[in-house]
């Protein structure tokens, strides 16, 4: 059953111009209560950025604001309205960095739970018949997660989307990579070696299992940020320009460059 709400906010993100409907359960009035500050924040993923409301004991309206990191020591409840983009993920909690990102429809119930250095990751799922799997990708995406112990908010939300969509697919040793690409997305930009794509371009047809469309969006990715390259409109489209521009990757038809976000 979904938890009863609360209260409802409705709010506009001062960076995108977004309406937004933030849903408050008792669920989010008790983390206020049990936090030191009497406040806890609800967030709302919006692609390349994180509209954030804090909100008191009661529900109220205590200030927003945009923001990118996760602060060591809070813990940032995601709008469920998130989880309507994923198909095997009910609900999650992370632990990172001293800070924790959840988003649950309900209470948690049954859940798994990954451990790996200091971040763990847990996970509801709509069919515990993938656990095996989604407990390998999972490992995949917190050794992705070490590797970028800055990661922004709003591409470890885009990151899950991404684990969400490989848990029905056969686990890669390539997770640890394609996840830490995940992370970093927002500060790599994708350069494109030429000579290179042009000779991969003679064979491509002989791997079935990279298709030439993909090589053919990847020619026009030069110079573009990472995460502008992969997002879609679904998370399985995201998944399928992650996976090929890696396997480009480990063909050394492109390498990136990182920037300043």
């Amino acid at each position: 059953m979904a938890a009863r709400a609360v209260r409802v906010l409705k709010l506009m993100c001062p960076d995108c111009g977004r309406g937004v409907e933030f849903v408050l359960d008792a669920g989010t009035l008790t983390a206020a209560l049990s936090s030191p500050t009497g406040l806890v924040g609800v967030a709302d993923y919006h692609g390349d950025h994180v509209f954030i409301v804090y909100v008191d004991t009661e529900g109220r309206d205590r200030g927003t604001r945009v923001y990118r990191t996760l602060q060591k020591g809070e813990t940032l409840r995601v709008n469920p309205a998130y989880l309507n983009y994923m198909t095997h993920i009910s609900g999650f909690r992370l632990l990172t960095g001293g800070g924790a990102v959840e988003c649950y429809r309900r209470s948690p119930g049954t859940a798994l739970k990954v451990y790996e250095e200091s971040s763990e990751l847990e996970l509801e799922l709509v069919n515990l018949d993938l656990a095996k799997s989604a407990a390998e990708w999972a490992r995949g995406y917190l050794r992705g997660l070490a590797k970028v112990p800055t990661a922004d908010l709003s591409s470890i939300l885009l990151s899950a989307l991404l684990l969400d969509s490989s848990i029905g697919t056969q686990p890669s040793p390539f997770m640890a990579r394609l996840f830490e690409l995940a992370f970093k997305s927002r500060r790599l930009v994708v350069r494109v070696d030429a000579g290179a794509l042009a000779l991969f371009k003679e064979y491509v047809n002989r791997l079935p299992w990279i298709s030439p469309r993909i090589v053919e969006w990847a020619a026009g990715l030069d110079g573009w940020r990472l995460v502008d390259a992969v997002l879609a409109q679904d998370p399985i489209t995201m998944r399928e320009r992650f996976s090929g521009i890696l396997a480009l990757e480990r063909r050394g038809i492109v390498r990136f460059k990182e920037v300043a976000e």
